[in-house]
């Protein structure tokens, strides 16, 4: 088979012997032009930190030589000048003052030392290295090899600067009303591009949004303000404001306090809804909800008559006895510096105490138990009485308890005991209808008592009854 593809050197043309070297030279040509430039098609940097560009020559083929590496930045203003230098013999050159020789080195060892010496440097990696970044730095970078055979070669890379934004929340005080107010401010300062500020809240509000140049030209610096209805509810209240930013790993969570003044908010508790004459040591409770603290309590009546054994104390009312002035409404008024809440409690006064839990259960108690015990005795009597009826129903009828109910000797059983029979005739009874007998069979009544159940034999072999009464 190797002899059958093999072309035997006896058959090549005197003629084909020159193009060899044009052959071998297509070869050169057909793998130099798979020599590429790679970049990275973006780079983030720090606002402040240093940076660097990658730019290789892929692969390194020995048939492709460099002659010289250039990085070109294409601004904001579309202006596209020389930033670095790369020559094989000569070393590196920074043309442009900005960003200058002082930012500027290409990260490659060696490279920095040919220049001058007339050494060649063989160029591949032609990494460039920028220092201090700065907001003008961001823009395109152009890595160009020149190469030969090849001729240009490049590859673009986007340089963004990215500056990490300083974050705080705080509260802002304010005082009830029916209008929406700022309750909380949040600031992401320095930030570029700008942070992403939003609010968790349990409450119902809006967030008003702000942007303003930051502390570094081309920062800026985000103001985020959470409006709601002030209300008493939202005094103490926590919400959190949620920063996110590409610069950070996790959104940056601040959580903050609300903070509303009100006027007091009343309640009055303590009265038990068991005041009797003479009832001694009763007392009520003004409760009390506001920002900032009470600074004042007052008690007073509907009536206009404030009871002379009631003391005020402050939040507590003190009643060392009470009598009939207590049967009124009494009135508990807060101040504070925000304003004025009061409160209303109606005192029924009874004549006697009325009546506890601990003094009802007793009582109770026993009367459920007496029923349960009544229940419990007709429960037993109706048994007894059930039983009684079924034992009757099965044992044999007769005045005597029936003939085994007594003992009677041989001679009285073959004769008897000599008294008269009546017999008394029954006369047939219409003809029953059919199936009559079949009912009451099926109904189970008692059999008649037969007769020679109610019959006893005499000594002179006559039968009486024994249930009839002789005279």
């Amino acid at each position: 088979m190797a002899r059958a593809a093999a072309l035997p050197p006896s058959r090549l043309s005197p003629s084909t012997l020159p193009l060899l070297p044009l052959l071998l030279l297509l070869l050169q040509e057909t793998r130099a032009q798979d020599v590429r430039v790679r970049v990275a098609a973006e780079v983030r940097g720090h606002l402040g930190d240093t940076v660097e560009l990658p730019c290789y020559l892929l692969p390194p083929a020995p048939e492709v030589r460099v002659s010289q590496v250039t990085w070109q930045r294409l601004d904001m203003s579309e202006d596209l000048q020389n930033v670095a230098i790369f020559h094989p013999q000569y070393g590196p050159s920074f043309p442009s003052p900005k960003p200058g020789k002082e930012r500027l080195s290409f990260v490659k060892p060696g490279q920095g030392t040919a220049a001058g010496t007339g050494t060649m440097v063989d160029v591949r990696d032609a990494t460039l290295a920028l220092r201090g970044l700065t907001v003008e730095d961001e823009g395109n970078y152009t890595c160009d090899f020149a190469t030969y055979p090849q001729g240009t070669i490049r590859g673009v890379t986007w340089l963004r600067v990215i500056a990490e934004p300083q974050n705080h929340a705080e509260t802002q005080e304010v005082t009830l009303s029916l209008e929406p107010v700022p309750v909380a401010r949040c600031v992401s300062a320095g930030g570029r591009p700008p942070a992403r500020v939003s609010w968790l809240s349990p409450l119902d509000g809006e967030t008003r949004e702000s942007q303003a140049s930051g502390p570094v030209p081309g920062t800026v610096t985000v103001t985020s303000r959470f409006t709601l209805v002030p209300l008493g509810r939202a005094d103490g209240v926590k919400i959190t404001c949620r920063v996110e930013h590409e610069s950070f790993k996790e959104p940056v969570l601040l959580p903050v306090t609300l903070s509303v003044r009100y006027p007091p908010e009343v309640s009055i508790s303590g009265y038990d809804d068991n005041w009797y004459i003479g009832r001694s040591e009763a007392t009520l409770n003004c409760d009390v909800r506001s920002k900032p603290e009470p600074t004042g309590y007052d008690w007073s009546t509907t009536s206009g008559v404030f009871p002379a054994s009631a003391v005020a104390q402050g939040p507590r009312l003190i009643v060392h006895s009470v009598d009939k002035l207590f049967n009124t409404t009494f009135i508990c008024t807060v101040t504070n510096a925000v304003g004025t809440g009061r409160a209303e409690q109606v005192v029924l006064v009874r004549d006697t105490p009325r009546a506890s839990p601990q003094d009802v259960g007793p009582v109770v108690w026993g009367a459920v138990g007496g029923t349960l015990l009544v229940l419990l005795l007709l429960a037993g009597g109706a048994l007894a009485f059930i039983l009684l009826r079924v034992r009757r129903r099965k044992s044999p009828g007769g005045g005597d308890g029936g003939r085994g109910g007594t003992y009677e000797d041989p001679k009285t059983q073959v004769f008897g005991n000599g008294g008269p029979v009546f017999w008394t005739p029954t006369a047939p009874g219409p003809p029953r209808p059919e199936g009559k007998d079949e009912e009451e069979k099926g109904l189970m009544l008692p059999p008649p008592p037969a007769i020679e159940d109610d019959m006893e034999s005499q000594l002179d072999g006559s039968l009486i009854s024994r249930r009839a009464v002789y005279v």
